[in-house]
């Protein structure tokens, strides 16, 4: 069983999600959201609003950096001539018509095309949003991603002599890739957004793990074999991270 409940905190809202079986208090904070409290039934409102307390700057710093993060990067609108990275490389979305029956993407060296059935095509087409259009640029890039991804680690498997026992294709909001005990190879579909620098870094990370099942400094050399500047294509990952936020189903 579980209830959620809502007050302000200073300036910010707050939902509070009760868990049977819960026993301390957790906070969970996120761009453009209230601040997630987890806490037991029995949690009084008193503790919990005593455990932002203790907590405010933290609060407030994280959320100082989310909106320099939303200035850095900003929420893109599915519309004509909005950037939207790919590979790499920004592409500006061009919105045509289809004889086709559905909506789908497809990209070109210079812009990812939104193909607009006629029978849904209108004068407004091309200058107004296209928000419902999410789930076929979804689509799109996890298409693009599994082929693409595929091939890199089938070629750096080959390259490290290295072979995962499957490899499987995840969204996960804070994780690029990971490796488990049994040699399955997860990787967020999302990097298809990036480089194949970065791209390539990732999976050779994962594709070590299977030799080395941890950070260690051997672990590492075998990374450095292959990806010389790992240093500072992780640098430039972390940098540019929030590029993926736009395939988020829950923006």
């Amino acid at each position: 069983m579980s209830g959620k409940e809502t007050f302000l905190f200073a300036k910010w809202s707050v939902e509070v999600h009760r868990r049977s079986f819960r026993r301390s208090v957790s906070i969970y904070l996120y761009p453009n959201k209230p601040i997630k409290v987890i806490a037991s039934k029995s949690t009084t409102q008193k503790v919990i609003v005593d455990f932002l307390m203790a907590k405010k700057d933290w609060i407030e710093k994280n959320f100082e950096k989310f909106s320099e993060i939303a200035e850095k990067f900003p929420e893109k609108r599915i519309k004509a001539y909005e950037n939207f990275p790919f590979m790499g490389k920004e592409r500006k979305l061009k919105v045509v018509i289809t004889l086709h029956k559905k909506t789908f993407v497809s990209v070109t060296d210079e812009n990812l095309l939104l193909h607009i059935p006629r029978n849904d095509w209108s004068a407004n087409s091309l200058i107004e949003e296209h928000p419902t259009a999410l789930k076929e640029i979804r689509h799109f890039y996890k298409r693009e991603a599994v082929n693409f991804l595929s091939e890199r680690v089938a070629y750096w498997s080959e390259q490290m002599n290295l072979k995962p026992s499957q490899v499987k294709f995840r969204e996960q909001r804070t994780r690029w890739g990971s490796c488990s005990s049994k040699k399955i190879i997860n990787l967020n579909w999302r990097l298809i957004v990036f480089t194949q620098e970065i791209i390539d870094y990732v999976i050779v990370h994962e594709l070590a793990h299977l030799q080395h099942m941890n950070h260690s400094d051997r672990f590492w050399s075998l990374v450095e074999k292959y990806v010389a500047n790992y240093k500072d294509i992780m640098k430039s990952l972390k940098e540019s991270q929030y590029l993926v936020e736009f395939l988020s189903e829950n923006q």
